[in-house]
């Protein structure tokens, strides 16, 4: 009798913590999903331990800004396409929205029609959930996590495969307050000459 009232009580358990879990996802997707603007100060840990300090702003959809105090290296997306410029080398890269897995946080695709919900965790002042972009499985996975108490998403974790991740840990942040878009326009930070501007 004992049994079977205790593999009761774990039922009732599990039933509830995967109902609060379920519930969960649904308000982390929702905050993700809702906001049109962010600006926040972060410190970032690299994969090889190095860490770095700056401040991002992301206005949707597709545009984001990392100025980093450490380096010097600029990361801008005007919404088709990201430059990163070292304000040293007079240099600028090239890369494809697309393919990074950042590119998420940058649209308002968070539903289950879009996202793969890999796994998720409820601890005592921490929710965290990871996910990836349906059908671009070599694009890595992200967690989010959120600290439970007052509902603030902290920090991002970027994962381009199961051996290398960047941490960023999100401080000041802001929502929904107005940004110009001329902070992500990349050809007044483009260090070359306007003849070869042609890309």
């Amino acid at each position: 009798m004992f049994n079977i009232r205790f593999i009761i009580l774990f039922l009732i358990i599990f039933v509830y913590k995967s109902s609060l879990s379920n519930v969960n996802e649904e308000r982390v997707l929702k905050y993700l999903q809702n906001f049109d603007s962010l600006k926040s100060d972060f410190i970032q840990v690299n994969n090889n331990g190095n860490v770095l300090s700056g401040k991002i702003s992301i206005l949707r959809p597709g545009k984001v800004r990392v100025e980093y105090k450490e380096i010097p290296i600029l990361i801008i997306s005007d919404g088709k396409k990201i430059a990163s410029i070292n304000k040293e080398l007079d240099s600028i890269t090239f890369y494809r929205i697309k393919d990074i897995p950042l590119a998420l946080l940058l649209f308002k695709n968070f539903s289950l029609d879009n996202i793969k919900i890999l796994e998720s965790s409820d601890l005592e002042n921490q929710l965290r959930i990871r996910f990836k972009e349906k059908g671009k499985e070599n694009n890595g996975f992200i967690d989010v996590l959120f600290e439970k108490s007052t509902f603030i998403l902290k920090k991002w974790i970027i994962f381009n495969n199961q051996m290398s991740k960047t941490e960023v840990l999100l401080e000041n942040l802001k929502l929904n307050e107005n940004i110009t878009n001329k902070i992500f326009k990349i050809d007044d930070d483009d260090p070359r000459h306007p003849i070869w501007r042609d890309y």
